[in-house]
């Protein structure tokens, strides 16, 4: 017949190996994990409080989600359509993209991420937060990358900046 003292050894034995066997779940980084787009079709889809103020203010075990071993970031990735706020998402991550990625075929979509490695850390709503990630956005061949003029002659390559 187990008994609660069985129950409760069993338990502490149990707690104990994770402990020592699987430090990285104690230790495991905490981030929100949301996203909000403007171009959603189905809006029922959308988390419309990552974007603002109330990702902070809702209950975090609604928010947020313990990141896996690997993943070793709380990401926020901010996306433009037209140089025009379009999109953010809130997750943990393994890899982190800099510079900013464009794409979309004439739509000049670009994605911005910003990385960081304190539990929670990926919280940032404001305005001026979303204005700094995005002047990382380099859209055009008018202005180089830091350090593209440099590593262009370098290489022979030639480029009518």
């Amino acid at each position: 017949m187990i008994t609660y003292h069985h129950l409760l050894l069993l338990f502490s034995l149990l707690f104990l190996v994770l402990v020592i066997f699987f430090p990285s779940i104690i230790n495991a980084l905490k981030c929100y994990s949301c996203s909000y787009s403007m171009l959603e079709l189905t809006p029922e889809n959308d988390d419309f409080f990552c974007a603002n103020e109330s990702l902070i203010k809702i209950d975090r075990d609604l928010t947020t989600r313990i990141c896996a071993p690997w993943e070793k970031f709380c990401m926020t990735t901010v996306e433009t359509s037209l140089k025009a706020f379009s999109a953010v998402i809130r997750a943990c991550g393994d890899i982190c993209r800099e510079p900013c990625e464009s794409d979309g075929y004439g739509t000049d979509m670009v994605r911005c991420d910003h990385c960081c490695t304190e539990d929670f850390c990926n919280g940032n709503y404001s305005v001026r937060y979303y204005m700094e990630l995005m002047k990382q956005q380099h859209t055009s061949w008018i202005k180089p990358l830091v350090g593209e003029k440099l590593y262009n002659r370098n290489n022979n390559i030639t480029f009518p900046y």
